[in-house]
């Protein structure tokens, strides 16, 4: 699938994402595809801020039939038709609401005629209200304060939380210190861990081996629920949430209050673990790491939490039923490989992380996709139209000047056509004598 579409197919997955991995009544199903369609969003390669109800149900309806790619975008069937709300209008209208959300519909139908080209249609009254209806434009909608509930999912490995926590000063093997980050993953219901784990840098790559593990270790979840951070917001994770069936969802700027459970349980790392390592042992990250496995295991997962009246481990257990787990065919390392696009130069290598690797020869001045894991960069894997191609090695010169060069096959001599220009000219002479 090309970058572009698939830009527009993961944004379209993400929207439809609460609506397809349930099963929900009709009116459940309406409720929420309502809620979603009264937003704004960043839309791809696209001037619009909002989707409407009927393109909620239309994806919806094809990603049940086709999956993930069937998402992709296609032709409009009303291409070339005039509309009387073109995207022009619809942007001015929502940027003439949200300056001022008291401004009445009969305001904005007047402001609207004053600045606008004659030749354009008149904008009616009903069209208009039921625009900003849709739109979430409302002075009521506008207006209207968030409203930051408790919540809690009802069954284990409904929702997971990921965060990040700084951790101590480590020292480095060649010597001098370096700060380690902690990525963990909670399940919302039961306050288990999946999996947790310190890393010499906060990356994607990172985020993405301790999700990996803790699909490994308990399933799949389906939500996510995470920050607006870079890492959160790659494509590369995104798609990797698609192809698994789960939804990310970003906590909303400068509101932290839906992080509280994994917030306290870095709290308990602090308090719980970091306080309690011994002083005078110089601890290596996979030390570190050890000492984290055991306490989580041991003392956490088991010890009574106050919220549950039981322990994360008990409750986690009690909807072991309802995980999903991948099909036992699934290769889950395979399916967390990062995917870019590479051009194969005329020596048949592609430069990938500072590094050359080589390519089969029929691939040279194509663009392919190379996937690898980004932890074991030795494996890279060859795709062209969807088609593994083979495995790229890393190139080394040196072996290079040492292998003997593969002779060149000669191109198979070509069929005589017995056609000649001077021949040619030569008979249309004669034949005009």
């Amino acid at each position: 699938m090309e970058s572009k579409a698939e830009k527009i197919a993961l944004f379209r997955y993400g929207l439809i994402a609460p609506l397809v991995l349930e099963s929900l009544p009709h009116g459940e199903f309406t409720r929420r595809a309502q809620e979603i369609a009264a937003r704004t969003y960043d839309i791809p390669y696209s001037r619009r801020t909002s989707v409407s109800l009927d393109s909620l149900r239309a994806w919806a309806l094809r990603y049940r039939h086709g999956g993930f790619e069937a998402l992709a975008p296609q032709p409009r069937r009303d291409r070339g038709r005039p509309r009387t709300l073109t995207p022009q209008i619809a942007d001015l209208i929502e940027r003439l609401k949200r300056e001022n959300p008291h401004r009445t519909g009969v305001t904005l139908l007047r402001e609207l005629a004053l600045s606008s080209d004659h030749k354009a249609p008149p904008l009616s009254a009903s069209t208009l209200y039921r625009f900003l209806k849709q739109r979430g434009l409302t002075a009521r909608q506008l207006l209207r304060e968030p409203a930051h509930k408790k919540f809690e999912a009802q069954f284990s490995n409904q929702i997971w939380q990921s965060d990040l926590l700084f951790g101590p000063y480590l020292q480095r093997p060649g010597g001098g210190r370096h700060q380690a980050f902690l990525y963990a993953i909670l399940d919302d219901a039961s306050r288990l861990v999946p999996h947790a784990q310190f890393y010499a840098q906060q990356s994607l790559e990172a985020f993405l081996d301790c999700l990996r593990q803790a699909v490994a270790a308990r399933g799949l979840p389906v939500r996510l629920y995470v920050d607006n951070g870079k890492v959160y917001r790659s494509q590369q994770l995104a798609r990797i949430a698609a192809s698994l069936g789960i939804l990310i969802t970003h906590t909303p700027p400068y509101q932290p209050q839906g992080r509280g459970k994994i917030e306290r349980f870095f709290r308990s790392v602090r308090e719980q673990f970091l306080a309690n390592l011994e002083a005078k042992l110089t601890l290596s990250l996979d030390a570190l790491n050890e000492r984290l496995a055991a306490w989580i295991e041991q003392a956490y997962h088991r010890a009574e939490h106050s919220a549950l009246a039981t322990t994360p481990l008990q409750r986690w257990q009690r909807d072991i039923e309802r995980v999903r787990q991948l099909p036992p065919a699934s290769d889950l390392r395979r399916l967390f490989f990062h995917r870019l696009d590479r051009l194969v130069r005329r020596d048949s290598t592609f430069l990938l992380h500072h590094r050359f690797y080589e390519a089969p020869a029929h691939l040279v001045g194509q663009t392919v996709e190379v996937r690898f894991d980004s932890l074991d960069p030795a494996e890279v894997e060859i795709y062209a139209q969807g088609q593994l191609q083979g495995r790229a090695r890393p190139v080394d010169p040196v072996v290079n000047t040492q292998l003997p060069s593969a002779p060149a096959s000669p191109a198979p001599a070509p069929q005589p056509t017995g056609i000649n220009f001077v021949e040619l000219l030569r008979r249309r002479k004669d034949q005009e004598e």
